[in-house]
């Protein structure tokens, strides 16, 4: 009697890769809510339902191509909204010159805030803490935009879009001018760093890269503007990841600079 094995349908496993690096950018980012959920999901059911090719169908040489392709132009698209963010046209005549690097080259000596500086540790709750103190602390009166800028990037790697994003919750250039017209200056207190059920569940189930932490947090800011003094809420999302010295990853403002 003759046997017939049917083998299972597989894709090339450079489109299993792509495919595998984009389910997990879209778990992450719906978390840190920098994708909306119901575009998250709906592109998730999409990679469920198209897993496995239908059997019959050949999988053409260049879907080998579109995918990654795809997935390339998606990460392209998120650095250039932050790029595009930090250069608006308020600011191009001031910005100083920038290192190949993407660090911006002071014009005088830097200042550096104790606030600013990254502690080295493996303990990711403590390092999500320190960056958000730098990204809410600041004294127009001692330092200048490019140094706060300069100081925030330290927090990341300094290769890819990694610098930039850590400067994306700093505000634009038109609000630094305003803050220094108004010798504003800013402390926080109170920092808490909690991990949400989403973000937990993302760890648990191994969804999110090695190493990976996410937390939201929050502060109390007092703001000196003039002769006025304000206290505010902040709160962003943070994630950082340690192997085994924590950097930062990822964040995301969720109430406005």
């Amino acid at each position: 009697m003759t046997h017939y094995h049917h083998e299972v349908p597989r894709r090339h496993w450079l489109i299993r890769y792509y495919r595998a690096q984009l389910r997990i950018s879209l778990r992450v980012l719906a978390a840190l809510r920098i994708v909306p959920r119901p575009i998250a999901a709906a592109a998730y059911g999409w990679l469920r339902r198209t897993q496995i090719p239908k059997r019959g169908s050949a999988v053409k040489s260049r879907s080998k191509i579109v995918i990654p392709l795809l997935v390339g132009l998606g990460v392209v698209a998120l650095t250039l909204t932050l790029v595009l963010r930090s250069q608006d046209p308020d600011r191009r005549s001031s910005t100083p010159n920038t290192s190949a690097g993407g660090t911006v080259v002071p014009s005088e000596d830097p200042v550096v805030l104790d606030a600013w500086r990254p502690p080295t540790t493996t303990d990711p709750q403590e390092f999500a803490i320190a960056y958000a103190r730098a990204i809410w602390t600041y004294d127009t009166t001692r330092h200048s935009y490019v140094d706060w800028q300069n100081a925030v990037s330290v927090f990341a790697v300094p290769t890819g879009a990694a610098p930039q994003v850590a400067k994306s919750l700093l505000p634009t250039w038109a609000e630094w001018n305003e803050l220094e017209q108004r010798k504003a200056r800013a402390s926080i207190g109170g920092i808490t760093a909690e991990i949400t059920p989403d973000l937990a569940a993302m760890v648990n189930r191994g969804q999110a890269p090695k190493g990976w932490h996410a937390y939201v947090v929050h502060g109390k800011q007092t703001a000196v503007l003039d002769t006025q003094t304000l206290f505010l809420d902040r709160k962003a999302a943070v994630a950082v990841i340690c192997t085994p010295t924590c950097r930062f990853w990822s964040a995301t403002a969720q109430v406005s600079p």
